[in-house]
């Protein structure tokens, strides 16, 4: 499985643009799929100039919303039969299905935007919106702030990394060699008490 993930995600990002919103639409979807880190990438690719930054974040808003309003309206639709199918073929996760419905039902639709950078609570809360019979209009609303707020957060991660990879590169390169000579001196330290203590 984990092969397959990342030949998917290698695949995709070699699609530019396209390739972006098909992962956000699977992302969308709730499917065990790394969308966060492919949205490194493309914010890391903007800050090189090899796409545009409106470009990724509109792809990437567009193609999440796809995947969350489809996932809202086929279990809408089709109900309680689905979510069991799903987690039979192991979609989705039944904690994560459990943990969702109550968290909605204490929040509301409200929580579909904090909901968004929670694990298992994102993959899910789509499909337990419409199986509660949330109403469109409140669960687009939110659904779409939350999108923003957590597309955003990712794709600026990378174009911040992207934009500050020779400081990045410095700074880590520096603390590992402050700490690999942390490391050789208590190890140093570590020989020299052992080697005291077994001579007496």
């Amino acid at each position: 499985m984990a092969d397959w993930l990342g030949w998917m995600a290698e695949a995709l990002i070699s699609l530019g643009l396209g390739g972006v919103f098909v992962a956000l639409v699977i992302e969308g979807l709730g499917l065990p799929f790394p969308g966060d880190a492919v949205m490194v990438f493309y914010g890391f690719e903007a800050a090189r100039g090899q796409l545009s930054l409106p470009g990724v974040l509109a792809a990437c808003l567009a193609g999440y919303l796809t995947g969350t309003c489809l996932a809202y309206g086929v279990s809408r639709r089709f109900g309680r039969p689905l979510g069991e199918r799903l987690q039979r073929f192991i979609l989705l996760d039944a904690r994560s299905m459990t943990r969702a419905e109550r968290l909605l039902d204490r929040y509301g639709a409200a929580l579909l935007v904090p909901g968004r950078f929670l694990p298992g609570v994102r993959s899910a809360s789509s499909y337990v919106a419409g199986l509660c019979g949330m109403s469109l209009r409140p669960f687009l609303a939110y659904t779409a702030l939350g999108a923003w707020l957590w597309c955003g957060a990712w794709v600026f991660a990378g174009y911040w990394l992207g934009d500050h990879a020779a400081a990045v590169l410095k700074f880590s390169q520096t603390w590992l060699a402050y700490l690999t000579g942390i490391a050789l001196v208590a190890a140093t330290a570590l020989w020299l008490l052992l080697r005291r203590r077994m001579a007496r």
